[in-house]
């Protein structure tokens, strides 16, 4: 993936959220495992730990569509206390879409380093500089932001609330840690067109397919 700009995986990541509500369950299916194997197999306990995180709210959609979906009785035995079959579906479904989300996002958080992910973003933001927007600062947040909560990964949660008291300090100046950011911005290459033409393209196969 480094290969390609920073800037082309994230416009690819989010296209691709725009895409998921089209993409059928056999696909999702298929998605979530090719994104998942990698890494479950060189960053197994990031991923199980945001699955972990994930998890009240995945079963959250199953139950909500469950419950709230009219259809038949999944257990007919509860009678009109009985979860849908229908909600049960479109709940799953639900979930398989977020997981297909969180599997692609979690690959992409770790295979490119933090400082390429803000390279990318800043490249993506230059545009509104044209409307007055800081794009410095906004890139300085972000980048302080991500600095502290990784600091507070590797410490630990028993310094869980130290972080976002030195964050605070950095964001309105009076921390006493004086911090250089220097991003490498570069610029689309061949690589980059090429990958966000065809992505335009299945883009654009899936939205007809929606619409038909």
């Amino acid at each position: 993936m480094n290969c390609l700009h920073p800037a082309s995986l994230i416009l690819i990541w989010l296209a691709f959220a725009f895409c998921v509500p089209w993409l059928r369950p056999a696909e999702l299916s298929a998605i979530v495992f090719l994104f998942s194997l990698p890494l479950l197999l060189r960053h197994s306990a990031q991923y199980l730990k945001l699955l972990r995180r994930s998890r009240w709210l995945l079963i959250s959609l199953i139950l909500v569509y469950a419950f709230v979906t009219p259809g038949v009785a999944a257990i007919p035995v509860l009678g009109a206390y009985s979860p849908s079959r229908e909600g049960l579906l479109s709940g799953g479904l639900q979930a398989l879409r977020l997981l297909a989300l969180l599997a692609t996002l979690a690959l992409l958080l770790a295979t490119t380093s933090r400082d390429r992910i803000l390279a990318g973003l800043y490249f993506l933001l230059r545009p509104f500089i044209l409307i007055g927007v800081d794009v410095d600062r906004v890139a300085a947040r972000i980048w302080l932001t991500l600095h502290y909560a990784e600091k507070t990964g590797h410490a630990g949660s028993r310094r869980s609330g130290e972080w976002r008291e030195r964050l605070r300090a950095a964001l309105h100046g009076s921390g006493h840690e004086m911090t250089s950011i220097e991003l490498e911005i570069g610029s689309l290459s061949w690589s980059d067109c090429a990958a966000l033409f065809c992505f335009a393209l299945v883009f654009g196969l899936l939205l007809a397919r929606g619409a038909t």
